[in-house]
């Protein structure tokens, strides 16, 4: 029986960045996908020290380093549309970056994976329709040419993304501060909980431009800062890997 659901497309871009929405436009009108602008928060604005949200202490506890003001610009972008998205009538959101390609039938390939997990995993928050690591992953479902994966180490980048309601709910409940960049705490959280998904190969692909969400030009001082303390990342990442191994091998 097939699931009727209303999927919202969302197109997160800054108000400074009209070539790159032309672009992004043309390559979702060219697949015959109507989107929705968000408006990106520009974090190079921000003064990270001074922001109420950002936690100092626990960012350098999990990167050694402090966050940079795009890193929690594209974080708050994110926020942005989960709140537009719960706002919405919309059963379910996809969120796309502006220097995507499509390179699938997104919307058919996204309709038919929700429909899926909506009868036959019912409580799963988060798709990653961009990534093409499939670390510590399991297949689920395939829907044609692509793999539904349970991502138990859910992975990085935020090209593309499909959220849930429950999903959207429980992340502006639990991630109410920030302390990571929002593809490592997106990592974290699912990894922790186990309810993160992606599609392999993916649905969409970096266009070659470098993104102007999170991108931000620095000298050599902020270059090594970004880089941060070895021990705090690699600390984080094995944990993750940890708990991802240790949920993959309860599921069996």
């Amino acid at each position: 029986m097939e699931l009727k659901m209303k999927l919202g497309v969302y197109l997160i871009n800054l108000d400074s960045s009209t070539d790159r929405l032309a672009q992004a436009s043309a390559e979702l009108k060219k697949h015959n996908i109507e989107f929705e602008r968000i408006s990106a928060v520009d974090g190079r604005k921000l003064d990270v020290k001074t922001y109420e949200s950002y936690n100092s202490s626990q960012a350098n506890a999990l990167m050694g380093r402090d966050l940079l003001g795009a890193e929690i610009g594209c974080y708050l972008s994110h926020k942005r549309c989960v709140s537009e998205f719960l706002a919405s009538d919309y059963d379910f959101v996809i969120v796309v970056e502006d220097d995507l390609e499509v390179i699938s039938d997104l919307v058919a390939t996204v309709k038919k994976t929700v429909q899926w997990l909506e009868q036959n995993q019912k409580g799963w928050y988060l798709i990653n329709i961009g990534s093409t690591k499939r670390k510590l992953s399991k297949q689920m479902h395939q829907i044609e040419q692509h793999q539904l994966l349970k991502a138990y180490y859910f992975p990085v980048l935020t090209l593309g993304l499909v959220w849930s309601r429950e999903g959207a709910q429980a992340f502006q409940h639990d991630l109410i501060q920030i302390n990571a960049p929002i593809d490592v705490a997106l990592q974290s959280w699912l990894t922790d909980l186990s309810k993160g998904y992606s599609i392999y190969p993916p649905l969409v692909q970096p266009n070659g431009a470098e993104s102007d969400i999170d991108a931000v030009k620095v000298n050599s001082t902020a270059v090594r800062q970004r880089v941060g303390k070895r021990w705090p990342r690699q600390k984080r990442m094995w944990g993750n890997k940890l708990k991802a191994l240790k949920n993959k091998i309860c599921s069996t």
